[in-house]
């Protein structure tokens, strides 16, 4: 399966998320993609960007749920 990538870099990250709890603001990326879009993705970070992997086929509804929750 061909996936492709959407960076966010953790310190434009809204406010709404806690940039102190990484784990859980990538727990709530990949439940807001899999309920809201039906999207299944990875999710993972490291001391400056998330990164999320995502089935090329699935990449617009991808971005449009991550619009939806304020990532992009």
């Amino acid at each position: 399966m061909e996936t492709s990538t959407i960076r966010i870099a953790i310190r434009k990250l809204p406010d709404q998320f806690d940039r102190s709890r990484i784990t859980t603001v990538l727990d709530e990326i990949e439940c807001a993609l899999m309920d809201d879009g039906g999207v299944y993705v990875r999710a993972y970070a490291d001391s400056m960007t998330i990164t999320i992997e995502v089935p090329t086929k699935q990449l617009i509804d991808a971005a449009a749920c991550l619009k939806d929750i304020g990532l992009v």
